[in-house]
Order: C-alpha cells, then structure tokens, then sequence
C-alpha cells in the first residue's frame, strides 16, 4: 500500500449490532478531518402575548461531515459496495499513521467522490461525505487498533 504525507485515517466496516470491534477497511487517509461532533442547535420560542424571544437547545441534527484524503483505485472500489449502507466508522487522528492520539467512532453513511484521477492504479484523491446515524462516541481507551498494512485494520475492545 503506497504511502502519502496524510498520516490521519478514517476507517469503516458494515454495521453491525455487535460493536465497534471487527475488521475495518480503509476508508481514506485523510488532508484533514473534522470534528465529529457539531455544537447543538437552538430553537427560539415566542408567544403572542409576550414579546420577549427565549432559546433553548434543540435537537441537533447532525451534519454531514466531508473528509478529503487519498485511496488507492482498488480500495475505493470496495469503498463502493457500501455506498449508502449504514456503517461502522472510526476517525484516527495523530502522527503515527493509525491515530494514536484520539479514536471516536459512529455509525454514519458513505458517499465517495473522485476529485482526481491518475493512472491505473495510481492513489487517487477524494472526498468522502458522512451522514452520522448515531451520536459519535470517544473511543481512545476503549479500542486498540492495529494497521495490518495492506488496507485493512483489526479494532479490539481494550480490558
């Protein structure tokens, strides 16, 4: 698996009911990565007879997220046959190419878009959008994740 200077990942698998552990797929290496969660939102209330406007915390729907990175041709393909499904996800951030420094996870939907493509297998750069179907959660003292180097990554529930 060729390397580039984006050492943050995302990581994703179909859902399942059993966790966040499992053998994940790559999903890119990632330019940046946003937080996954978004302040919540406020609603204002009025009344007729009182003209003073009140807000309180609304139900935040939750935003899409876009991830720009690099992927190989062959892994985007995979990354294809999940379009649209619910999925696993984790976020990896830190220097040391598998996140060493915050994990959260969530189960969202996928929709990947080539922004350019280079020659037969060549990295190609994409933007991965994520709908969020569950609040994220921080995940760095409770999952190990191991980089198995050829695109793939086990995660396992520490204790």
């Amino acid at each position: 698996m060729p390397d580039t200077s984006y050492l943050s990942r995302i990581i994703y698998k179909e859902h399942s009911a059993d966790g966040f552990d499992g053998t994940y797929k790559l999903m890119l290496r990632a330019k940046s990565i946003p937080s996954p969660t978004s302040a919540p939102n406020t609603v204002e209330s009025t009344t007729m007879e009182d003209d003073a406007q009140t807000f309180e915390m609304g139900i935040k729907q939750s935003d899409a997220k876009e991830f720009t990175g690099n992927l190989e041709k062959a892994y985007f393909d995979e990354l294809l046959k999940v379009e649209g499904k619910k999925c696993d996800i984790i976020q990896l951030y830190g220097t040391d190419g598998i996140g060493g420094t915050v994990k959260s996870a969530y189960v969202g939907q996928i929709t990947p878009t080539v922004n350019d493509v280079g020659g037969v297998d060549e990295i190609l750069e994409m933007t991965a959008t994520v709908v969020q179907n569950t609040v994220p959660k921080w995940v760095t003292d409770q999952l190990t994740v191991v980089d198995n180097k050829d695109g793939t990554f086990t995660v396992t529930k520490v204790g």
